[in-house]
C-alpha cells in the first residue's frame, strides 16, 4: 500500500509517520468495582469532567500509572476519548492503567462516596494546598475542562474544593489540565493521612 493510503486509514495520526499501521480491538474499560476492588489501604481515583485535549488525557493517564493511581473516570459524552494519537502519548500507560467510561459521572461519584471516597474538586478558586493539607486514604481528584474547569453541578456536590499555589501573571490563568493534576497527585503521593 502507498503511503497516502495508509494516512487515509489513520486519520488519528498528525504527525502522518506512519509506514505501518496495526490494528487493535478497542480498549477495554473497567467498572467501578473492578477499579477498588484491589484496594486494600490508600486509594486515590481520577475523574475528568469534559476533558476534550486527546494529549492531556495521555499525559494524565501516563502520570496516573506512575503514581499509583487505582483508575481514572472518563465521562461518555462531552470528553476526548481514547484514541491511537492518546495512547501515543500515554507511551503505553492506557494498556496498563484502569479506566472507567461513565455514562453519568455525578451517579458514578456518589457511588465511590457510598464505600468510603472523598471527593477533591481542583479548581482555581478554591482552597489553597499546602505542607499542612492532607488527603484522605481513599480520594477522589476530579479535573475539569481545559477552559471550563469543572461543571457546577459537580462542584457543588464536591466533599472539598481545592486549589494549587500560582503566581498571577497578566495573560496566563492557570496551570496546563495535565500539569496541576500531576502537581496534586504529588501531593497526595507525599502526605496522605
Amino acid at each position: 500500500i502507498e503511503k497516502h493510503e495508509l494516512q487515509k486509514i489513520d486519520k488519528d495520526n498528525l504527525r502522518q509517520s506512519n509506514d505501518i499501521i496495526i490494528r487493535r480491538e478497542d480498549y477495554s474499560p473497567s467498572s467501578l468495582k473492578d477499579m477498588c476492588s484491589s484496594n486494600k489501604g490508600n486509594s486515590i481515583i481520577v475523574a475528568l469532567d469534559q476533558l476534550t485535549d486527546h494529549n492531556n488525557l495521555g499525559n494524565i493517564i501516563r502520570t496516573c500509572l506512575l503514581i499509583g493511581v487505582s483508575g481514572i473516570i472518563i465521562p461518555e459524552h462531552s470528553s476526548a476519548s481514547i484514541t491511537g494519537s492518546t495512547a501515543n502519548t500515554s507511551a503505553g500507560a492506557i494498556e496498563i492503567l484502569k479506566f472507567h467510561i461513565s455514562k453519568n459521572l455525578n451517579r458514578s461519584l456518589e457511588d465511590l462516596k457510598k464505600i468510603g471516597y472523598w471527593t477533591y474538586a481542583l479548581d482555581m478558586k478554591g482552597k489553597l494546598i499546602n505542607n499542612n493539607f492532607r488527603f484522605d486514604k481513599k480520594t477522589i481528584i476530579i479535573l475539569g475542562n481545559e477552559g471550563k474547569g469543572i461543571r457546577k453541578n459537580i462542584l457543588n456536590k464536591s466533599d472539598f474544593i481545592i486549589s494549587l499555589p500560582q503566581n498571577e501573571i497578566k495573560g496566563v490563568d492557570s496551570y496546563n489540565a495535565a500539569n496541576s493534576l500531576a502537581m496534586a497527585l504529588f501531593h497526595y503521593k507525599t502526605r496522605i493521612s
